[in-house]
């Protein structure tokens, strides 16, 4: 395994984060839009690209502990981040790169917990709403659903 392994295995993590972004935010707009079957399709695409998202981080793990042993990096663990941070001061692997990368990987990431944050919370109101409506049909007729005075 060499440096190069570890590059192209980290452009190919960063190129399956970006397409689960842009699948994430079709998910949202199918939420927003009430579209079910947009719903179903992106979930389904969700689900395969969070198996490829998951190899490739097993896989990066095992470069990052085969580069640490082959040339003697002391990272306190198989994190990237750890390998990333041990790789600053050994300028004979010109870790810039990699550096540059990895900072991208990290904005990909934070825009992705965004981006799902606001789907739980769209998905959380509609449930409330869901079930305040049941309510309002289940309840006995004595209730108004409408308050005339508002």
């Amino acid at each position: 395994m060499e440096m190069k392994d570890l590059f192209n295995s980290l452009k190919e993590q960063h190129e399956f984060l970006q397409t689960f972004l842009d699948t994430i935010v079709l998910q949202q707009k199918a939420i927003i839009n009430n579209d079910i079957g947009g719903l179903e399709e992106t979930i389904r695409t969700e689900g395969a690209l969070l198996i490829n998202i998951d190899r490739y981080e097993k896989q990066m793990a095992e470069i990052i502990s085969e580069l640490s042993e082959k040339y003697s990096i002391n990272a306190p663990s198989n994190k990237l981040t750890d390998f990333v941070n041990a790789l600053q001061g050994k300028k004979e692997f010109n870790p810039n790169n990699i550096v540059k990368l990895h900072s991208s990987l990290k904005k990909l990431v934070s825009q992705i917990k965004k981006i799902n944050d606001q789907n739980r919370m769209f998905i959380e109101q509609a449930r409330n709403f869901v079930r305040q409506t049941v309510s309002a049909l289940i309840s006995d007729n004595r209730s108004p659903i409408f308050d005339r005075k508002a």
